[in-house]
Order: C-alpha cells, then structure tokens, then sequence
C-alpha cells in the first residue's frame, strides 16, 4: 500500500509539473508579442509621408523625397542611420536647426511618440537600404569568388544559374538579401565556397547591378512592418535557434538589442550567405526545413530585426552616469536625475527612455531647454553616437535611495 501511495503521488507530481511547465510555456508565449506591440513600431511608408508633410524635406533629402539645402539623410551616407547615430545627430543639429526655423519664420511641427517612431523606421529604410559599392572591385570578385562558374556575364555563355542580365534579385539590396536566403545549398565551407567580407557583398551586388543597367528603388523596405516580422520570426521556427532577449532558443546568435548585427541591408545579405552552411546544418539537426521567403516577408524580417534596438538600447548605468554629469545634463536635471529648480527629474518616473521615447522628448521640449540654456549662460551638450546606450541605461534605473 505504501508503495501504491508513492507511485500515486509521483504521478500526480509528474501531472502538476508538466501541467506548470504548460503553463509556463503558454505564459511565455503569450508575452513575447505583447512585449514588442507594447512600443509604437514605426512604419517606413507612414514615416515618409510625415516627412513631407511635417516640412523636413525643405531642408532635408532623403529616400528620393526633399531636396533641402542641409544634410541628405539618404543613401549614400558613410554610415548608416542606426538608432545611436538618429539621437545624437538630432540632438547636436538641433540648436543650429531652431535657429533657422526662427530665423526663416518656419513653423515647428509636433511629432508625437509614434509619429517619432514613423519617421525612425523611414529614415532607418532611406540610410540602410544600399550601401554603395565598387562595381571594379565587384568584377574582380565575380571572377575570383567563382560565381562565373554558375552565373555568365554580359555577353557570355553558359552556367547552370541564371545571367547577370536576368538576374532580378540585383534590383535592390532587399530583393539581394531575399537571394541570398533562398539560394540554394552550395558545398561546405572551405575553399570551394566563396565567403564575402568587409564591403565585398557591397561591390559584387555594385558590378551585379551595373550588369543589369543600374539599381531599381527598393519599395519593398519602405513597405516593411515590424509586427509581421516578428510574427513570421516565430512562425517560420526562427525562434528555435535565436534568441530575441529572453526568448527561448540559443543554437544560433542572439539577435536581440545585446548583439550587433550588420548595419546595412547588403551588409546582412552577406552575413546570412556566409553563415548559410552552418544555418542549414542546425535546421537539418532539428528536422526544420529552411523556409523560402517572398521579397515582403524578408522586408518585414528585416525591419523587425533592426527595430528592436530603437527600443531596446544596451548601456551601461554606470557609464551613463558618469556621461550625464560630464556632459553638463546634471547642471539642471541634478546630478542624479532627481531634477532641480531648473529642470524636472528623469528618472523613477515609471517611464522607460528608448530612442524613440527621447528623440520625441527632445523635440518637444527641446526648444525651451536650449532657451533656458542661453539665458543661463551654459552650452548645449554635444553627444557622441555612443553615449546614447549608456545615458538610457543610467535614465532607465531607479535613482538611489
């Protein structure tokens, strides 16, 4: 009977964990979704339109729309629009811009948190789209990494796949990415397959379009919806191997904030070509099979992978401390963020700071702060583009007790 009793409880043990872990499951994933809806997601074609109707294009350019006297905020830039570089470059540009509104009787639109967001993933398509190449450079590689041995340029005969000329994947760094993912399997790494680094994918991609008769504009990031890319991260097993933060799954890199990834599209399209090997290995080892995307859905992809770091920053508060002190911040929101007579507290507000959330902030508000900066005497903070992390992460703590 005792050992009747013990087989029982263990059962119903057995029952009531598996029953919790069920539970757990369900929890998780149920809250994973919410995380990422509970931010405004910025949609590129809604942040063009606002672009042109918030006025930015009398003084900017970018993504084809403006054709401002100021920065062009489009293809073509050194580096691309990352979160980091959006913050500090509005920051530090913003006196010089208030300046010229005033002076040029301009009106100053509002932009709320979302319209912020909007125009976030707009400028993030615009800077990020295409990464310009060598089209010399790519010839040389054309040859070099073996892809005439499949591919025959202008003029030429033979290859199993496809030629240059009809090769319509080279239409736009998005349609390139998608080509990359699909392509099928190639022989195992070693000297055989090409693998591509620094700007290599960049120049191959420059000769692959000049081939072609130049690149076409890529409509389909400007078309991009964050939420259908995590939604498709999820369905198509992505999350079996990478991590979003604390999502499950660890075989593959975490592609979450803490992890960098390729700053631009074409800079992508050459990561996943290069860890394509590796990548099919794993799914093949979990009886996954490789998912074949359309040119939305890798634009979708795309958009949700980068638009975690608008909203997800990575710093250190420490760091950030120090930032906010030597950086003149503390001299009116105190040197704690507990705030002054001269400017409100920052921090243990229940509010979090993102990119978003600050560059919206420093909008509104920022006029006033540079006024009553000049009436004091003090000169407005300069940022560097890595001090953004670390001032959010410091912001985003709950000052001492």
């Amino acid at each position: 009977m005792s050992g009747g009793r013990q087989f029982v409880a263990w059962v119903l043990a057995t029952v009531a964990a598996f029953a919790l872990l069920v539970s757990v499951l369900r929890w998780e994933r149920g809250r994973a979704p919410a995380r990422w809806s509970a931010v405004p997601v910025g949609q590129p074609q809604a942040g063009a339109a606002l672009f042109q109707k918030k006025g930015c294009t009398r003084c900017h350019a970018a993504n084809r729309l403006g054709g401002g006297p100021t920065t062009n905020l489009g293809l073509g830039e050194a580096s691309p629009l990352g979160p980091g570089r959006l913050v500090t470059a509005m920051w530090n540009h913003a006196p010089r811009m208030w300046e010229h509104m005033r002076a040029e009787d301009l009106p100053y639109p509002t932009l709320g948190h979302e319209e912020m967001a909007h125009v976030f993933a707009f400028l993030f398509s615009a800077g990020s789209a295409g990464e310009p190449g060598d089209a010399e450079r790519g010839r040389e590689l054309f040859a070099s990494k073996a892809c005439a041995g499949c591919h025959a340029s202008r003029g030429a005969t033979g290859g199993a796949a496809p030629t240059l000329s009809a090769l319509g994947a080279a239409d736009s760094s998005g349609s390139w990415a998608r080509a990359m993912w699909n392509h099928p399997p190639t022989p195992e790494p070693g000297p055989d397959r090409p693998h591509f680094a620094g700007r290599e994918m960049a120049d191959l991609l420059a000769y692959v379009q000049r081939e072609r008769g130049g690149a076409r504009p890529d409509g389909g990031l400007l078309g991009a919806d964050p939420s259908r890319g995590w939604k498709l991260f999820q369905e198509r097993f992505c999350t079996s191997c990478h991590s979003i933060r604390d999502e499950a799954g660890r075989v593959g890199p975490e592609l979450g904030p803490g992890r960098e990834l390729p700053a631009t599209v074409v800079g992508l399209a050459g990561s996943m070509w290069n860890h394509s090997p590796d990548m099919l290995k794993a799914m093949d080892g979990r009886g996954i099979r490789r998912p074949v995307l359309e040119a939305a859905e890798m634009a979708d992809l795309i958009a949700f992978l980068h638009s975690s770091r608008y909203y997800e920053p990575g710093g250190s508060p420490k760091v950030g401390e120090v930032l906010f002190v030597g950086r003149g911040c503390g001299r009116c929101h105190g040197p704690q963020g507990e705030g002054t007579s001269l400017g409100p507290g920052l921090r243990g507000r229940g509010r979090s700071f993102n990119s978003v959330t600050l560059a919206a902030a420093l909008w509104r508000h920022g006029p006033k702060m540079f006024q009553r900066a000049q009436d004091l005497g003090l000169s407005w903070p300069i940022l560097a583009e890595t001090d953004v992390g670390d001032l959010m992460a410091f912001l985003n703590t709950a000052p001492a007790d």
